[in-house]
């Protein structure tokens, strides 16, 4: 990993981007996020703040097209749980839940089979920012 990430507080969640690192995601750091890319896609984000610990957890970025069913794969997750604005959906995986490693797990496993319903290409995933992307992986 890059020696920049390492010398910044730790990333969040280590676990679920070492289950992730085989497909060599990129990782940018933003307002208290670790952002999940792979390729164009924004798959996920990972929070783990003292300051505000009720937005801790990983954010799932999907649409509105997708939300019920990605939301199936997570039964125990409490419907205040799935966002919705315009054709943007999350799911919010809040490391609060008794589940969440659980569920960190099975989000690892559907990224790695390359689920589709994953992730959404962003604007500012298509403009690279000059030291602030780092790849993850070996």
């Amino acid at each position: 990993m890059n020696s920049a990430l390492n010398m910044r507080r730790p990333l969040p969640f280590p676990f679920v981007l070492e289950e992730v690192a085989s497909l060599r995601p990129r990782l940018k750091r933003m307002f208290g996020f670790t952002h999940v890319y792979l390729d164009e896609k924004l798959l996920f984000s990972l929070r783990d703040s003292d300051k505000q610990p009720a937005t801790n957890g990983i954010w799932i970025y999907s649409t509105i097209e997708d939300l019920d069913s990605l939301a199936r794969e997570f039964p125990e997750l409490p419907r205040r749980q799935l966002w919705r604005s315009g054709r943007n959906a999350w799911v919010v995986l809040a490391s609060r839940l008794a589940d969440f490693e659980e569920y960190a797990f099975k989000l690892c496993e559907l990224v790695l089979k390359g689920d589709p319903r994953i992730g959404r290409v962003t604007r500012s995933s298509s403009t690279k920012v000059e030291g602030k992307d780092h790849s993850c992986g070996k």
